[in-house]
């Protein structure tokens, strides 16, 4: 996953909010990375940073919809459908019900 390339297009096609999100993700690495006793991060460690990110825009966007301030919370909201691009596809219940019921 190289973050500077998608950084470089999103500076070139002058999305800030994706430009934004991916700064986040940047600064998020390598705070994980340059803590102590950390290690090189792998992809299971990013998705995971990843993931810990998408849950915080998603509540800071609830709380915005809950104050009235729909502006901030659509950006919150734009800023995780960026984030969700980066990890893999979640299953529905009824795909996760058909792979258990082949299984079994």
């Amino acid at each position: 996953m190289d973050i500077n390339k998608h950084i470089k297009e999103a500076m070139l096609a002058k999305d800030s909010i994706r430009l934004s999100t991916l700064r986040a993700i940047k600064s998020a690495f390598l705070l994980a990375e340059t803590q102590k006793g950390a290690t090189v991060l792998d992809d299971l460690a990013k998705q995971k940073i990843i993931q810990k990110l998408l849950k915080q825009r998603k509540d800071a966007a609830e709380i915005y919809q809950q104050q009235n301030r729909s502006d901030l919370a659509s950006d919150e909201l734009a800023q995780a459908d960026v984030l969700q691009s980066f990890l893999p596809k979640q299953l529905s219940q009824d795909e996760i019900k058909e792979i258990v019921s082949e299984t079994i």
